[in-house]
């Protein structure tokens, strides 16, 4: 499966959270200095891309992340900006995750058809504490959009979304805690307030890593490894849904989606907190040889395996 698209990449920091930036901490292990430049990427029309069936490499129905190595609305992208609306009017059977820390940039920045919004796009913002959700939400509380939705990451501090859950414009929040680059902690406690409020609105809520620093019942615990970032969240039972996100998706020509179903790779997604808003298992071979299983295969294995992981 594919699940992220860049098609600039570079940013500049702009608030608390951009501090320790995984961008910036990735480019500097490869060797890249420029990572304040934006450039555009040579993948910039990726999701146009087809394989040797001539079918298109990312597949229908599948939700893609947008600009995760920048910013959807930075200035620099301003000149590219029209062509990546562009492409995304060509796969109206993907669903493109758009994810800003720059929502007064958001409604000068729309394309002109844009109306209540496209039906295959989700609009995003972070807000990584409460000060920037106080800056932020009012602002992107205005913008049109038919899907919504708050990324709190790298959560750094505690944060009360109230007012967003009120307005009844989420879909779904998201929350992470924060990597590499003398990460700071995230606390269970932050966690479980956003849970408790989603709970109550009955908002999905997906809490998919805890971050390499994470403090829970008074103590803290390093997890550098993504993936027991993500057992960990995946064990503190904190994930909900309560319903299925529905995105009104077609082919290009108009025609239903084919019918996908999910598939999982046994042991590496039966744990994983990730799991409840991503693609699936592409089944790459980097995990070894496994079972592949669907997503109710997957929660009967949960069933007979949970009850001794959480003894």
């Amino acid at each position: 499966m594919h699940d992220i698209w860049n098609p600039w990449h570079g940013c500049h920091k702009c608030s608390a959270g951009c501090e320790h930036c995984y961008m910036y901490a990735l480019d500097a292990k490869r060797g890249i200095e420029d990572s304040d430049t934006v450039k555009r990427t040579n993948n910039f029309d990726y999701p146009l891309k087809k394989n040797r069936q001539k079918e298109y490499k990312i597949e229908p129905g599948e939700r893609i992340r947008v600009n995760m190595t920048s910013d959807t609305f930075i200035e620099e992208a301003d000149e590219w900006r029209d062509e990546m609306w562009d492409i995304i009017k060509q796969r109206p059977d993907v669903v493109f995750w758009l994810l800003t820390k720059r929502p007064e940039r958001i409604l000068g920045h729309l394309p002109s058809d844009w109306g209540n919004g496209y039906e295959n796009v989700m609009l995003n913002i972070t807000c990584e504490n409460q000060m920037m959700f106080n800056q932020r939400w009012p602002i992107f509380k205005t913008v049109p959009a038919k899907h919504k939705g708050l990324c709190l990451a790298p959560l750094i501090g505690p944060v009360d979304i109230e007012p967003a859950l009120n307005s009844g414009q989420m879909d779904e929040i998201v929350c992470g805690g924060e990597n590499y680059d003398n990460p700071r902690v995230c606390h269970y406690d932050w966690v479980k307030h956003l849970a408790d409020e989603c709970r109550l609105h009955r908002t999905n809520f997906c809490f998919y890593e805890t971050g390499t620093n994470f403090i829970y019942d008074n103590k803290q615990y390093f997890l550098p490894k993504k993936a027991d970032q993500s057992f960990y969240a995946y064990m503190l039972n904190l994930n909900q849904v309560y319903y299925p996100l529905r995105f009104k998706l077609h082919m290009p020509d108009g025609s239903p989606i084919p019918v996908r179903e999910k598939m999982y790779n046994q042991n590496h997604c039966a744990f994983c907190s990730n799991r409840i808003v991503c693609n699936g298992c592409s089944n790459c071979g980097n995990c070894g040889e496994t079972k592949m299983v669907t997503m109710s295969e997957l929660l009967e294995y949960e069933k007979i395996i949970l009850p001794s992981l959480r003894a």
